[in-house]
């Protein structure tokens, strides 16, 4: 898959406001044995090549006749609208192992029928070259009891992937659900009894 991007002229807010009038998502091209590079893509192209790839993949961007083997180091969205404002692509040569941040997923947690499921991380940091790079971890917790814990230890790795984050980092857990105990009633809450009008009135007349 590759992108065609044009180099940035013009930078700073306005011009980058514009650019995105226009369909374009300002970026920036950069790596160890590559100068930064500022540039444009066409938003139609880029979110296609993402669907394409996934979220994590490796795919080629031109430059004025240059070529760059990418992957989306970080994206930027804006705040109010599904829309991407700026995003970093990191370039690598072949065999170059790069610092990348994976997705973790659970799946399973419909088989727990007791219990809730809390997952503690998100994400891993791994070391690996990008094309050899998992699209995510999945973590399968349909066997998972109360009481038990599964760890970043417990996540298959290939040998070829060097794994950066704590291994006895917590992923996901499965805890008893809390039960809200009624308060009992106090003095205060008990209702009065109604008063009977005109009682005392009746009592004198006769």
């Amino acid at each position: 898959m590759k992108l065609t991007a044009t180099k940035r002229t013009e930078t700073g807010s306005s011009a980058s406001r514009r650019a995105r009038e226009e369909g374009m998502i300002p970026a920036a091209i950069y790596g160890r044995e590559v100068e930064t590079v500022a540039v444009l893509l066409n938003r139609k192209e880029f979110e296609m090549t993402l669907r394409e790839v996934g979220a994590n993949g490796v795919f080629d961007v031109e430059v004025d006749g240059d070529t760059y083997h990418v992957f989306v180091k970080e994206k930027t969205n804006a705040a109010l609208k599904p829309e991407i404002y700026h995003v970093d692509l990191l370039a690598f040569t072949k065999g170059q192992k790069v610092n990348m941040t994976i997705p973790v997923y659970i799946t399973g947690e419909e088989e727990i029928k007791e219990g809730i499921v809390s997952q503690s991380i998100s994400e891993l940091e791994v070391n690996v070259a990008p094309a050899e790079a998992p699209s995510e971890f999945t973590v399968d917790v349909s066997e998972m009891e109360i009481g038990d814990t599964k760890h970043v230890s417990d996540i298959a790795i290939d040998d070829s992937i060097e794994l950066l984050s704590d291994t006895d980092s917590t992923v996901v857990s499965v805890s008893a659900p809390q039960i809200e105990e009624e308060p009992e009633p106090t003095a205060d809450d008990e209702m009065p009894e109604p008063e009977v009008i005109g009682e005392d009135e009746d009592d004198s007349e006769e």
